[in-house]
């Protein structure tokens, strides 16, 4: 028995020593445990733990102001609510996302669209859920904050829109694409782009993102177990100020630009209104327009294809990106190459019968009963199709275009400010490529008389008629004067700039702008409506069809959009002139040119003059 009890001491001891040898080795690492993590790693670890309770907020910068040319602010911004979601304080996105798409009365499926799309971004990034909230809003998150972790409020800065102002020239912001995205932080690496960010994406707001755009700064804050901000005095730590963006400054004219926009009231199409001295643009109007608002809130996919499928097109700028048969205002074009090509002279007189056989069809005058014997001055201050019919078929449509490049038509300005297309001036060669067959005699009435295969922009009619205006200068239009940053730093300065000068000669050029005043002065002129004694005026008028119809045997069911466009393109004074308005106006149920777009540039011009 004593064998016994000595093995089982023994046994005992052994377990004993054992347990004492494993004791001390998870106490060697322990203190070894420690040693690494509070001396080795101590610093590391100690950062570690401060970002827990830490949170980075970014402080987005102001987009800059636009002003017109006297200083008049065009375009501000004004302080809004954003509701946001940090994924790294969030337990349940599912629950949450549900929660806040039942407050705000939104689809789930949008917000979790916004979350996986910034899947990217750190964790710790906030990622704007919805924009914008109104008081209602606001109150009902403060309300169900405490069961909302990883929800805050956000104040930002959105603009303030004016209704008054035309949303295709300053655009409109939405969310930076994934392709832009890597393409702007190439290019400025400065200005710290990130997923989910709000940059231009039409007019001026895209062009000028460059400079609009500010630097963003940041706020460190403390925040407790569910991610909000700690309520202790000091729980701002620090931060950096967020710069606000550069300011620009426009040619346009506020006054001008109010008038234009009452001017062309209930109307649809375009209006530019150029200074033939320097290219600069003064007003510039595209209808139907859009909300600019519309895109820094929640857009219904319903909404969103309204806007894509309406027939009138108020996506599109048409001052840039409209393209029109420029009608009878295409009429100086022709008169200049006749004059330059010893064609017709002032004292010619072709006979106006109100018709003309050419080929196998009968072309007729806008006046059925015809003109008589008329001149130059009498065709175009009557518009007389017949005569430029006739001087037309004797100049040929290849000369006919090469004059009409001389204007840079059927080339872009390259204003620089939305989608902006050429316009098309048809050669024998292009219709041969375009269709595979040969000029017709029919075709060249009706391109001298500006119908048929022409087509130019708005900004392209208002050129046409500033280089007229001022003696054969093309000047590249622009509407940015100056770009001024947050100190006051002049960082961009336009020089007015010629692009092509037309070699016209000034006489036929003087004699033209006469009877371009005739169009208007004339009480018998087609553009007698835009006639005033206060100052003078030159101009011409067009109408264009827009399909063809015989209007005298009522056999149509003419709906609106069956309507002619009407035209009328003018500028003030005769001589050296200050002004050019363009007016379009699209299937006018009031008339043509004259009837219709001449009382429009009328009170414009009268606008100007009274300011």
């Amino acid at each position: 028995m004593l064998t016994t009890a000595k093995h089982i001491n023994k046994a005992r001891d052994q377990r004993y020593a054992i347990a004492l040898v494993i004791l001390a080795l998870v106490v060697v690492g322990l203190v070894i445990r420690l040693w690494y993590l509070q001396i080795q790693h101590g610093d590391h670890y100690r950062r570690v733990a401060e970002n827990n309770r830490m949170r980075k907020i970014e402080i987005p910068a102001p987009r800059g102001l636009i002003f017109d040319r006297h200083g008049k602010l065009l375009l501000g911004n004004k302080p809004a609510y954003d509701l946001v979601y940090t994924p790294q304080y969030v337990q349940d996105k599912d629950a949450v996302l549900a929660s806040v798409a039942a407050l705000l009365a939104v689809p789930v499926a949008s917000l979790q669209r916004q979350v996986d799309n910034a899947a990217s971004r750190p964790k710790f990034m906030p990622i704007t859920l919805h924009r914008d909230l109104n008081m209602h809003e606001l109150a009902l998150f403060h309300t169900n904050k405490f069961f909302l972790a990883g929800i805050d409020v956000l104040m930002s800065s959105q603009r303030s829109y004016r209704a008054d102002m035309p949303a295709h020239l300053f655009g409109h912001l939405g969310k930076i694409s994934s392709d832009t995205l890597q393409r702007w932080q190439q290019q400025h690496p400065d200005k710290h782009y990130q997923a989910g960010d709000w940059v231009g994406k039409q007019g001026l707001e895209l062009g000028w993102e460059h400079y609009l755009r500010g630097e963003s700064g940041y706020a460190v804050v403390q925040v407790d177990a569910f991610g909000r901000r700690a309520a202790r005095k000091h729980s701002h730590l620090h931060h950096r100020n967020a710069i606000s963006g550069a300011n620009l400054e426009l040619t346009i004219d506020l006054q001008l630009q109010l008038a234009t926009t009452k001017a062309f009231a209930a109307k649809r199409g375009a209006v530019v209104v150029l200074d033939p001295r320097d290219g600069a643009v003064l007003a510039m109007l595209s209808k139907p327009q859009f909300n600019p608002r519309i895109y820094q809130q929640y857009l219904p996919p319903l909404r969103w294809q309204a806007l894509l499928s309406n027939p009138f097109h108020p996506l599109l700028d048409k001052t840039t990106g409209g393209e029109y048969s420029p009608g009878s205002i295409y009429k100086s074009v022709v008169a200049l190459a006749a004059l330059a090509e010893g064609i017709t002279t002032p004292a010619r007189r072709i006979n106006c019968a109100g018709a003309q056989k050419i080929g196998d069809k009968i072309f007729h005058c806008h006046q059925r009963r015809g003109h008589g014997d008329v001149d130059l001055e009498t065709a175009i201050a009557r518009s007389c199709d017949i005569y430029f019919y006739q001087v037309g078929l004797e100049i040929g449509v290849d000369t006919i275009a090469r004059f009409a490049r001389k204007f840079m038509l059927g080339a872009k300005l390259n204003l620089g400010l939305n989608l902006e297309r050429a316009g098309l001036v048809p050669t024998r060669a292009w219709k041969q490529r375009r269709y595979n067959s040969a000029w017709t005699a029919g075709e060249t009435a009706n391109i001298a008389i500006g119908q048929s295969y022409t087509l130019l922009t708005p900004l392209q009619m208002a050129s046409l008629y500033a280089t007229i205006a001022n003696g054969g200068k093309v000047w590249q239009p622009y509407l940015v004067r100056r770009v001024i940053d947050y100190y006051g730093k002049t960082l961009y300065q336009q020089q007015p700039t010629v692009i092509h000068r037309t070699a016209i000669n000034p006489v036929h050029l003087k004699l033209l702008r006469q009877y371009l005043h005739s169009a208007v002065k004339h009480p018998q002129s087609t553009g007698h409506r835009a006639y005033t004694e206060q100052f003078s005026v030159a101009g011409k008028t067009g109408s264009i069809q827009v399909v063809s119809l015989d209007k005298y045997q009522g056999e149509y069911d003419v709906s609106t959009k069956w309507h002619e466009h009407a035209i009328f393109i003018a500028f003030s004074p005769v001589e050296n002139a200050e002004i050019v308005v363009a007016v379009v106006s699209e299937n006018d149920t009031q008339g043509g040119g004259g009837v219709a777009a001449a009382p429009i540039a009328k009170k414009i011009l009268t606008a100007y003059w009274q300011r």
